[in-house]
């Protein structure tokens, strides 16, 4: 343990103030306790096991150092404790234990290379039209389920058609890679995952592309709850953006696999929050070059 010991001090922060014992190299206000955790563990990350500092390019994960240090010497675990001042004492609001330090580096060195800016994905998790620690209340609610490796899918769903945001690509990118790590063993294979990410692009860029196209179309066909209304709200999507701003006809073609088997009644709902995700993205992408 006392191997251990040393390099976790190498992220330690001597807060005159008290506020913190770790220098947040994300930055931003990180109120609550899931949240606080993931740049907690990011830091360590960063700095114990990249050797890194502030903005400097991403390195190559130190592997040797992460098994020393979470597997052979110490098996690292942590407990992350919620209190809040009642008064002239604290109390204690949660307790938990956090294992998964392995799995938590080995995600976000996946996440990395895959060209996904994790400060910039937080930064846009912040719902900014809410105020004081409400802004950063989803946000800790996604930062719980990645931290305990669940689905983030339908959260961030929500989350991109609930906000005013016209930039989402990092959450977007974030979200495929991360969501095809936890369901190694769910029924949507990553094939199906690919599927409804492609299908959705073409709808985001066809209704942007199309004069007769509006953003509340998204929004329609997100209302879907069945694997035919889906289908039928696509059929008259392609009929209704059949041509473009400058009136040239174009057609808007649904991949042959969707009807082939990779969109089906037991994947409906994961299947259309990747397309309907993925539409936006592609959606407010082709809207911000036009404007160029």
């Amino acid at each position: 343990m006392l191997d251990a010991f040393t390099p976790l001090h190498e992220a330690e922060y001597q807060d005159p103030n008290y506020y913190r014992n770790f220098e947040n190299i994300i930055e931003g206000y990180f109120y609550h306790s899931f949240e606080v955790t993931f740049t907690f563990l990011y830091t360590l990350y960063r700095k114990v096991l990249l050797h890194q500092k502030g903005e400097e390019e991403p390195a190559v994960l130190d592997w040797e150092r992460l098994y020393d240090l979470a597997v052979d010497k110490a098996t690292l675990e942590f407990y992350t404790m919620h209190a809040r001042k009642e008064g002239n004492t604290f109390s204690v609001k949660t307790l938990w234990p956090f294992r998964e330090t392995v799995y938590f580096y080995r995600l976000l060195d996946l996440v990395e290379k895959g060209g996904v800016n994790v400060k910039e994905v937080l930064r846009l998790l912040v719902g900014f039209q809410q105020k004081n620690e409400n802004a950063t209340l989803m946000r800790n609610r996604i930062c719980e389920r990645i931290l305990k490796r669940k689905s983030v899918l339908e959260m961030v769903e929500n989350f991109v058609y609930g906000s005013d945001k016209n930039y989402i690509k990092p959450i977007v990118d974030f979200l495929v890679i991360y969501e095809s790590e936890v369901r190694k063993d769910d029924s949507m294979t990553r094939e199906e995952q690919d599927a409804a990410v492609a299908l959705g692009r073409r709808i985001g860029m066809a209704v942007a592309k199309s004069e007769d196209g509006k953003k509340g179309d998204l929004y329609s066909l997100r209302k879907a709850r069945k694997k035919v209304d889906f289908l039928e709200q696509i059929n008259r999507l392609q009929f209704k953006v059949s041509r473009d701003k400058q009136d040239n006809e174009f057609k808007f073609i649904v991949p042959a696999d969707v009807y082939e088997g990779k969109l089906t009644d037991e994947n409906f709902q994961e299947f259309k929050q990747f397309c309907m995700i993925a539409a936006l993205n592609s959606f407010n992408a082709a809207i911000s070059d036009a404007k160029k």
